[in-house]
């Protein structure tokens, strides 16, 4: 059951199998059913997850009601809303689940006070920087297509959790260009 956590917390330094064990017993195991939500707007954002098994999509409902998906992460992958983390203010956005997932729980207060242990547990902080990697795709600087192509080569596994209406959000283009990419890329 935690095998792949480990594997996971292991990239981002190498800890004993002590310190793992003191890691492991901070998490607290969680199924989330499809369409609840991990984080609500509104609400502070004091924990970060490891998706075990599922999906989960981050989006923030527009002035127009408009839903803009700005992450969408699946299993190995950490999650949380850096912003209220960091800040510690309500979040903005929402953290749903698209399927019925798995997570492991780490609070932020477990993890403080890994910190004060041992200056080893400092480098489980690189889980913040691999959740927020995610948002490369948004950036403007890249082609519809050059976005695509990412995806496909770096997390081709959204293409099959994810409606495409999501997937299109999640780069910043419109659900018609994203059809009209797939199509030219099939043909």
């Amino acid at each position: 059951m935690y095998d792949s956590i480990k594997s996971s917390i292991q990239q981002f330094g190498n800890f004993t199998e002590a310190q793992l064990s003191e890691i492991i017993s901070c998490l607290k195991f969680i199924t989330v059913p499809k369409g609840t939500s991990l984080i609500k707007e509104g609400k502070v954002c004091r924990e970060f997850y490891f998706v075990q098994k599922g999906g989960f999509r981050q989006y923030e409902i527009l002035d127009t009601g408009i839903e803009a998906t700005m992450n969408l992460w699946t299993e190995r992958n950490w999650l949380f809303d850096y912003k209220s983390f960091i800040t510690q203010q309500p979040a903005l956005s929402i953290i749903q689940a698209a399927e019925d997932s798995e997570v492991f729980e780490f609070s932020g207060t477990d993890f403080h006070e890994l910190i004060k242990k041992s200056d080893a547990f400092f480098r489980v902080g690189r889980i913040m920087e691999q959740a927020i990697q995610n948002q490369e795709f948004q950036h403007n600087r890249i082609t519809p297509e050059e976005k695509y192509e990412l995806l496909i080569n770096n997390k081709p596994e959204i293409l099959q959790k994810f409606p495409l209406k999501h997937i299109a959000s999640y780069l910043g283009i419109t659900p018609e260009t994203l059809s009209r990419i797939r199509k030219k890329m099939i043909s």
